[in-house]
This record gives C-alpha cells, structure tokens and sequence, in this order.
C-alpha cells in the first residue's frame, strides 16, 4: 500500500495522501497561479492588479460578505470569499461597463466561483 507523503512546496511539511502534490493550502496557491498565467485574460491581469481593485474588493466584501449561492441555501459562508463579476469582465467591458461598478459584483465562495469558471461563466 502507497504511504502518505509531504507536500510537495518547499518548506511545507503537512503530510498528504499519495497520489496527491500539495495539500490544500498550497493545492489553492497553485490553482490560482496556473489560472492567472494560462486563462486570465489580458485585461483581467491589469485589474485585478490595481489599487483601485483592491479598493473594491475590499468595500464590495465589507459590504456583502457572504457568498450568494450560499445563501440561497441558507448557508451564510464567509470562508475564502471571491469578489466575482456576474457578467464576465470582458463582456462587460465590451459593453460599455465600467469594471468596478458594484453592480455587476458578487460575493461567491471558492467553491461556487471554481463552479461558474468552470462553466465559463
């Protein structure tokens, strides 16, 4: 039988099952690198990268801290929130929407963001 193994980042001692790289903390760092350098598009990685975003962010969550779908499960989860755009940023930028327009925000959690990138929404 495979033994269990420690996660692959350097410095990282967790232990994770075998088969498997990272543990989850690092397993979220690595998701989201990969994202931002092979599907973030061009105008998504100036953005989210701006002060003004950050400004955003941080009033959008200060605002509507817990993730929509959650709620409507009567869920209230505040766990690793994702301000999400409800109409793609791209497409709302093409439209004539401003990016930082709380309008067209959302609160999501890690988990129903993944859902809807998936989907590619």
């Amino acid at each position: 039988m495979a033994q269990n193994k420690e996660c692959s980042r350097g410095g990282c001692h967790r232990v994770v099952p075998h088969g498997t790289r990272y543990c989850a903390e690092h397993t979220q760092q690595k998701n989201k690198a990969d994202y931002d350098i092979y599907r973030r598009d061009d105008i998504g990685q100036k953005l989210y990268r701006t002060k003004a975003w950050a400004n955003t962010r941080r009033y959008h969550l200060a605002e509507h801290p817990f993730c929509v779908e959650c709620e409507k499960e009567g869920i209230y989860n505040v766990e690793n929130p994702e301000v999400d755009h409800v109409i793609p940023l791209k497409e709302w930028i093409a439209q004539g929407g401003d990016p930082l327009d709380q309008t067209n925000l959302q609160t999501l959690c890690l988990k129903h963001h993944g859902e809807k990138t998936r989907r590619g929404e």
